[in-house]
């Protein structure tokens, strides 16, 4: 009887936390040509929960996947990441993927624009 309702509340506690489960709510990200650095910011709500993050972010550089970062703990609701990417110049095209370790993901794509 006690392995039932141990079955049971586990697997109320899995469907739970599935429904709760969503995508990043937005992926925003700018590109410096001066330093060549890529700026990725990340919202992802979860207040603390912590098995529920953003388990990896994904940089496509052109259509090629040139960055694949997994990502084990997320700290806030807000996440910054910098990449150092020397190859990109003006006109390029960018592709950001930040996928959710239960459900779902967010892109954000952009064209690299000189800054005025």
């Amino acid at each position: 009887m006690r392995r039932v309702f141990l079955g049971v509340f586990l697997l109320l506690f899995l469907i739970s936390s599935t429904a709760m489960a969503h995508p990043p709510s937005e992926v925003v990200a700018g590109f410096d040509l001066e330093s060549k650095v890529l700026s990725v910011e990340v919202t992802h709500t979860v207040g603390g929960d912590p098995i529920h993050f953003i388990e990896k972010l994904t940089v496509s550089h052109n259509g090629k996947e040139i960055i694949v970062q997994q990502i084990s703990k997320q700290l806030s609701d807000s996440q910054t990441f910098l990449y150092f990417i020397p190859e990109v110049e003006e006109g390029d095209e960018i592709e950001i993927e930040a996928i959710c370790n239960i459900f779902g993901d967010k892109s954000f794509k952009f064209t690299v624009e000189e800054s005025e």
